[in-house]
């Protein structure tokens, strides 16, 4: 008799603990599902998100990178590649006088940080492209 109790209350213990954890589990899947699929946005200038741009000012301050005729080959949620034309002033003599040269560069975005705010945001870029017959790459910060 004592045993089979004890076998009762085992069973009501399990169907409690399943009943209670059941929705927190499924919740918790849920959330993870919808942040798997939430799509990771560029913060612009102008403190708007935006994603796949074709166009994009890297330094806000001052204007003096940016990318443009962006063709997006892969926009997932830890990294995005594309290619197109990176457009960064050389500064020479200095960035007021300095001519604005054009690059046709691979593109990588990468880092995401979640944030209050706007959501998942990259916060990484990586530029690959060719200078004078080098091979050159480049790490922009995007969003903190």
């Amino acid at each position: 008799m004592k045993e089979e109790m004890k076998r009762i209350a085992l069973r009501s213990t399990a169907l409690v603990a399943a009943a209670l954890l059941g929705p927190v589990i499924a919740l918790s899947g849920v959330a993870t599902t919808a942040r798997a699929t939430a799509p990771i946005h560029l913060l612009t200038c102008a403190s708007k998100t935006t994603t796949e741009p074709a166009s994009y000012l890297l330094s806000c301050a001052d204007a003096n990178a940016s990318f443009a005729s962006m063709r997006w080959s892969a926009w997932g949620s830890s990294s995005a590649r594309g290619h197109g034309v990176l457009l960064q002033n050389d500064c020479t003599p200095n960035c007021v006088s300095g001519k604005v040269n054009s690059y046709a560069a691979t593109v990588t975005l990468t880092k995401v940080v979640d944030t209050k705010k706007y959501g998942p945001l990259f916060s990484e870029a990586y530029f690959r492209y060719t200078s004078h017959g080098k091979s050159v790459s480049e790490k922009f910060g995007l969003a903190d």
